[in-house]
């Protein structure tokens, strides 16, 4: 998959158009639960993007210091963008998740043990929940953003809502 190329251009087209900024982005929306993108990976996405012709640049003014690099999408960078949204809307590929995995080998424990354990996980994602929703008072005046956040606490309380149903219909019957 694509997956940097696609996130950086992107977040190039949404004006986030600085390494910075996409870095400040990617932590606020706690992208790095879905996506292998680090710092490095995004200025090294930047700068094959930018090598390829799929990004131009040029260097802003800054109050003190270098001034920042700033990318602008071609139209090549907005075609490829294109290209890959529609290859990642479409993809089956399954979904690997640490949590379902533990839930369901959970099994493998005593019932008692499994039953705690599960329950922990639960409150580990209500505290997700919290503290994406402090987030959230935060970014009031981005939609991508407030968009990307909402996204996280719906399947965070849909996580805790399936947890709950396997501890009743599962572990109540074991």
């Amino acid at each position: 998959m694509q997956q940097p190329r696609m996130i950086v251009l992107a977040l190039v087209a949404q004006g986030r158009d600085y390494g910075l900024a996409m870095e400040e982005f990617v932590a606020a929306t706690r992208m790095r639960l879905w996506a292998k993108i680090g710092t490095s990976t995004i200025y090294k996405a930047l700068k094959d993007l930018e090598k390829d012709g799929s990004l131009t640049s040029q260097v802003g003014e800054a109050k003190r210091g270098p001034g920042k690099k700033v990318f602008k999408l071609t139209a090549r960078g907005k075609k490829e963008l294109e290209v890959l949204v529609g290859a990642a809307l479409g993809s089956d590929a399954p979904v690997y998740s640490d949590r379902i995995a533990g839930m369901v080998l959970a099994l493998s424990l005593p019932k008692a043990k499994a039953r705690t354990m599960i329950e922990g996980s639960m409150e580990g994602l209500g505290h997700g929940i919290a503290e994406i929703d402090e987030e959230r008072k935060t970014r009031k005046g981005d939609p991508v953003a407030l968009a990307v956040l909402n996204y996280y606490a719906t399947i965070y309380k849909a996580e805790q809502k399936a947890m709950r149903k396997f501890l009743d219909e599962v572990l109540s019957s074991r």
